[in-house]
């Protein structure tokens, strides 16, 4: 055939071979085919574990995840905990400026959960490990970030024997002669340790770390020389003069204490000289840098499973006899949290109540013990548990502990605005009832406080309801915040009260302020809805009412937690190598815990499932048979088959029992269990017929309002409700009291970044 040739369609034609045109088939795309800054990114947002598994597959993935610190300094240990096969990857992930594995490392060690070390000096390696991974976590956070490392390593200490706190403090002043990069959060954190303690020595020592803090450029240790210093300097107006300068410049640097600071002083006077449109600028600045929340609806945490938790992080603040700052930062960092990671249903609790044990830490001069934390949990999850879901809490904050809150904002407002006492309480009743909602966490704190205080100066009929003053100040007009004050009325004055799963009531609030301290204001009769709008001069609409209470089926799920015939049983046999094991014994007890060693001893506490052998003589390295069903499941990257056997930390943040008269001891025991509460669950409301009793408090101290300690009255009914110890007589005195030891330390624990730092503040 010729080529050009029209062919018709017989078989002639068609039998004539037609070249076959082979198509050219285009190279496989695969990940060594990206170019390597892609890949680099594509490797940072991998877990640990997906980490290890790329890193095996191909010689040129292993060079690039070696060679590239990026790589280990952002991969993700979420759910993870150090353990003995894991510990090379949490190590040198740490080496390489990653802050998670820092923190967890610093922790495990600090605690000895999950580490296995040999018996001999075991607090001087926990300790000796655990402040280099301590000081490798400050170093990485910025020079504006509060130093928080010393949270962990506060007193109490141990009088006497082998202290692990102790050893990291004397570790870390070692390790401020030898860096000199980190050396100002590192003084900042050991001055901070050094004024729990009582004696005058200590407190000049703190006083002289501090100054050389200040001078190695750390902002915290120079706003608290100012803060210690500017009493002095009252009855000079020009060193006052000066003082006050000195703070303006605290503040624009970044320091948000100096900056709350700076603005109540603007706000009550003007110290400063400055003109009426600067002064109100300045603090409309410091009500301007407050952000709206990040806070983003959680997987599986609904609205009502919040109200429970928080309704009963209530109840345990209330029962502690702690601030409402403290429950206040308490439910800020568990709103951040979620805000960042997803958190199982089952575990919400342990999320709360380790919170609350940092928190307490960091505000409160009296801490929530880890041990009687476990317990007010009803022993649903182990001590290893809370433990770990510390390290998980701080490393996903990135040690932002204490952020700007409403209370700060309500400070300022209510000294630019002074408020009769009563109606002080009312605003403070109101601030604790917005905590109970998920919708009002979504406001910027700034604007919620405005919202309460036009919502409480109108249910008292103040007038003016809001001063052309307070516009000016706060860059809130009435018009902003008409509708989220319609919005807080409608959720904590007009919505029903939720209830649990066995309908019961959740008034944790409103029981906390029925106190006589509170001059009873939860007890007030509030105006209708209609009135109020009237006070507000807008136009009635009909309120929409969310109901918040859970089914009863999704409430069982919720609530879930071990009866008594599920307790944690541990095996009578005791690993040999524990016996040797040096004791950290403590000397720290909780208010509620003296009393009871005051008038009845009650041990009679089930602390079997407490991973710290001072909570029970008996029990340090047991095994736990039927927990493992419902402990938290993090997973360790080893294989199934090896099980591993942790040891358990004796800490000083647990109570430790005194040597005392066993006969004495049994003895009361068994009056104590004669007459115990009946089976329940740690995560529930008082039971409704629970009443509060008066404390002895000073009112109308912003900071320190606290409420009284509740109380389960003796025909409770049983189900799902708080174990309340017995209450401290008023005038009780505190004693410290110490527990026999025997071993050492525990064993057994969600990824963006938390808020930016805080931006400049006026400069003037």
């Amino acid at each position: 055939m010729k080529g050009g040739v029209l062919h018709c369609h017989c078989s002639k034609c068609y039998s004539v071979p037609v070249r076959k045109r082979v198509r050219k088939r285009s190279p496989s795309l695969t990940l060594l085919s990206l170019p390597e800054e892609v890949l680099l990114c594509v490797l940072q947002c991998l877990s640990a574990e997906d980490l290890l598994s790329i890193r095996a597959v191909h010689s040129q993935l292993r060079d690039i995840v070696d060679n590239h610190s990026s790589v280990w300094a952002r991969i993700s240990f979420r759910d993870t905990w150090p353990t003995h096969s894991t510990l090379w990857l949490f190590e040198r992930a740490a080496e390489k400026g990653n802050f998670e594995a820092s923190i967890k490392l610093g922790i495990a060690y600090l605690y000895n959960e999950g580490p296995l070390l040999s018996d001999e000096g075991r607090a001087d390696v926990c300790g000796r490990k655990a402040s280099h991974f301590f000081s490798l976590a400050e170093g990485l956070r910025p020079s504006t970030a509060d130093p928080f490392m010393w949270v962990f390593i506060r007193p109490p200490w141990s009088p006497s024997g082998s202290c692990c706190k102790a050893v990291v403090f004397d570790h870390l002043k070692n390790e401020c002669d030898q860096n000199k990069d980190i050396r100002g959060p590192l003084l900042h954190c050991l001055a901070r340790v050094l004024q729990f303690f009582e004696e005058d020595e200590k407190h000049s020592q703190a006083l002289s770390m501090l100054e050389q803090s200040s001078r190695a450029g750390c902002l915290q240790s120079s706003y608290l020389l100012w803060d210690l210093n500017r009493k002095t300097s009252i009855s000079d107006p020009g060193r006052y003069l000066q003082c006050v300068r000195t703070l303006r410049d605290y503040a624009a640097k970044g320091c948000w204490e100096a900056q709350l600071t700076l603005a109540k002083l603007c706000s009550t006077g003007n110290p400063l000289g400055l003109e009426t449109k600067a002064r109100t600028d300045l603090v409309a600045q410091f009500f301007g840098l407050s952000n709206a929340s990040t806070r983003s609806d959680t997987q599986g945490i609904k609205d009502s499973m919040r109200y429970i938790l928080v309704d009963w992080l209530v109840e345990v603040t209330t029962m502690k006899d702690f601030s409402s700052l403290t429950l206040h930062v308490t439910v800020g960092c568990v709103d951040r949290y979620l805000a960042l990671r997803s958190v199982p249903k089952a575990y919400l609790q342990l999320l709360g109540i380790a919170c609350m044990v940092i928190c307490t830490r960091y505000v409160s001069k009296e801490i929530l013990t880890i041990r009687e934390a476990v317990w007010l949990t009803d022993n649903t999850y182990k001590y290893e548990d809370l433990v770990r879901m510390m390290g998980e809490v701080v490393s996903v904050l990135q040690g932002k502990i204490r952020i700007p809150n409403l209370l700060d904002y309500g400070e300022v407002l209510l000294s630019l605005l002074p408020l009769e006492r009563r109606t002080t309480h009312l605003f403070l009743y109101i601030c604790e009832l917005s905590l109970l909602y998920s919708g009002l966490t979504t406001p910027p704190p700034a604007k919620l406080a405005c919202a309460i205080l036009l919502l409480t100066r109108a249910l008292h009929h103040y007038a003016p309801i809001w001063p052309s003053q307070v516009v000016d100040y706060t860059g809130f007009s009435k018009e902003d915040l008409v509708p989220l004050c319609l919005q807080l009325y409608i959720k904590c004055f007009s919505q029903n009260i939720p209830t649990d799963y066995r309908h019961v009531s959740l008034t944790g609030v409103k029981q906390r302020f029925e106190d006589e301290t509170y001059q009873c204001i939860s007890k007030e009769k509030v105006m209708d809805y209609k009135e109020l709008c009237q006070m507000l001069a807008v136009p009635e609409e009909k309120p929409e009412v969310e109901p918040l209470s859970p089914s009863v089926e999704e409430g069982c799920t919720f609530l879930a937690s071990p009866s008594s015939t599920s307790k944690r049983r541990r095996d009578d046999g005791v690993r040999t190598n524990r016996g040797s094991f040096m004791a950290t014994p403590t000397a720290e007890l909780s208010n509620q815990e003296e009393t009871l060693l005051g008038d009845i001893l009650d041990w009679s506490l089930d602390t079997s499932c407490s991973g710290y052998e001072g909570d029970q003589e008996e029990s340090e390295g047991e095994k736990d048979a039927e927990s493992s069903l419902i402990s938290l499941q993090l997973h360790p990257m080893v294989d199934a088959d090896s099980r591993e056997q942790h040891c358990r930390a004796m800490s000083s943040d647990d109570d430790s029992l005194c040597e005392t008269d066993q006969d004495l001891v049994e003895s009361k025991d068994q009056s104590i269990s004669s007459s115990a509460n009946p089976p329940s669950s740690g995560y529930s409301s008082v039971s409704p017929s629970s009443s509060c009793s008066s404390s002895s408090l000073i009112a109308c101290t912003f900071k320190n309002l606290t409420s009284s300690l509740g109380s389960v009255s003796a025909n409770a009914q049983p189900g799902f409700r708080l174990l309340v110890p017995m209450q401290r007589p008023k005038g009780a005195s505190s004693k410290q009291v110490k527990r026999k030891n025997k071993a050492a330390h525990s064993g057994g624990e969600v990824d963006k970044t938390d808020d930016g730092d805080s931006v400049g503040f006026l400069s003037l």
